[in-house]
């Protein structure tokens, strides 16, 4: 009896007691507790790492599913995300020039165009460089020996400093800096049918006209013509392209007249120039080559950089030419003399090549 007794004290010293006082209970083998609260913490940790993963996880998928569908809708247009992004940092980021808003152009001519008087007779001129060279018609002004130029609504006294009177041009200065003076560009691009800007009327208003013939070597004809002598003809990018020459309402050629205007100025005086973009007419759009730094830089092929493609049904503004009929092309003047009707070309469009049939 004595021993089954010593053997239940013991057992009973081996059991973990528990005392209840006040409804909660007390555990008295802490080693125990603490092992059960350790495995109890690492279950939870556990189940949120779990939770957070499969968060993830689920996100992930709404997103691939997304861009899946996106991209199913975008292939059905001609495109894809993945020619979206590239081009973003490609083609699509190349430095080139976009066409204006009318009000743009308007604004912008604002800047560099002014009016000239001599004697009675009122007329425009174009500013040429920043320190007061001006370009008009010597038309406006050959038979006075005084005239003025008002710029920003004051009047300035002008200097002749040289004439041409087959190109009726003629060169003037005022004494100031700091003006805004217009950039030039290729009037040779000038096509039968292409929209340009001149100011019309007593008050100068910016009115549209259409390009009617620019095959001379001297003159463009315009449908309505402009009657401000020394007004500049503007093109969608805002350059001036040719300047009216005389009441009879036809302009000349900027590229004709140039030689002549950059032989007038000072040593240190420049004209700002630009040869593109070019229109061509054969397939409605606006381009311009595609150097070879641009090549290296954004991963592209040389070629013809379409800059505006609103008046075509076949290519895309971004698109770049870059053969006619399996002659490779790397200027504007290239693809003037190659392309036609019925001509198959080669196109970089979204990071791959189509071949187009010009109609």
């Amino acid at each position: 009896m004595q021993n089954n007794n010593i053997e239940d004290l013991n057992k009973a010293e081996s059991t973990p007691k528990e005392e209840s006082y006040g409804g909660f209970q007390y555990r008295h083998n802490y080693d125990e507790y603490k092992k059960e609260l350790m495995e109890k913490q690492k279950r939870t940790r556990k189940s949120i790492v779990l939770s957070v993963l499969l968060i993830i996880g689920l996100v992930v998928l709404i997103l691939c599913l997304g861009a899946y569908i996106a991209d199913t809708i975008l292939k059905t247009k001609g495109s894809s995300l993945s020619a979206i992004f590239q081009n973003s940092s490609a083609a699509s980021t190349i430095p080139h020039k976009s066409e204006l808003t009318e009000s743009k152009i308007n604004e912008l001519s604002e800047k560099y165009t002014v009016t000239v008087t001599a004697g009675t007779e009122n007329g425009a001129g174009i500013i040429l460089t920043e320190d007061g060279y001006i370009a008009t018609s010597y038309s406006l002004i050959k038979d006075h020996a005084d005239f003025s130029v008002k710029i920003n609504g004051k009047e300035h006294k002008a200097s002749l400093i040289g004439s041409d009177n087959e190109g009726d041009t003629a060169v003037i200065k005022v004494e100031l800096t700091g003006l805004t003076a217009a950039e030039i560009g290729y009037s040779r691009a000038l096509e039968r049918g292409q929209e340009v800007y001149c100011k019309q009327g007593d008050k100068g208003e910016l009115g549209s006209l259409v390009v009617y013939d620019a095959t001379d070597a001297l003159k463009i004809i315009t449908e309505p013509k402009c009657f401000v002598p020394g007004a500049p003809l503007i093109n969608s990018y805002g350059q001036v392209v040719g300047m009216v020459s005389d009441k009879s309402g036809t302009s000349c050629h900027l590229d004709a007249i140039l030689p002549f205007i950059k032989k007038m100025l000072s040593d240190n005086a420049s004209i700002t120039v630009s040869r593109s973009p070019v229109f061509i007419s054969a397939l409605g759009i606006y381009v311009e080559s595609v150097s070879e730094k641009q090549s290296e830089i954004y991963k592209i092929p040389l070629g013809c950089f379409v800059t505006s493609a609103h008046s075509s049904d076949v290519f895309v503004k971004g698109d770049i030419i870059v053969s006619v009929e399996d002659e490779e092309i790397t200027t504007s003047e290239e693809l003037a003399r190659l392309v036609k009707s019925g001509s198959v070309v080669k196109v970089y469009r979204n990071n791959s090549y189509i071949e187009l049939t010009v109609k």
